[in-house]
């Protein structure tokens, strides 16, 4: 096999594994500031004195 040809398919499939890599570390990093927002909410529901903020509250985890 000609090394001209095996050259770019050996740098584009390393690329590819550095981007799985990348998205992979994005994906674990909006998973994490998912869950403060959760946190976040679940405390301002359980804190709050109104019944509007309460709710909203509620209704803001039921579509997290």
């Amino acid at each position: 096999m000609n090394v001209h040809a095996l050259l770019p398919k050996l740098i584009g499939m390393v690329v590819s594994w550095l981007d799985a890599g990348n998205l992979r570390n994005r994906v674990y990093d909006l998973d994490d500031k998912l869950e403060i927002a959760r946190v976040a909410i679940e405390d301002i529901r359980r804190m709050n004195d109104l019944d509007l903020i309460r709710d909203l509250a509620g209704r803001t985890l039921e579509k997290l």
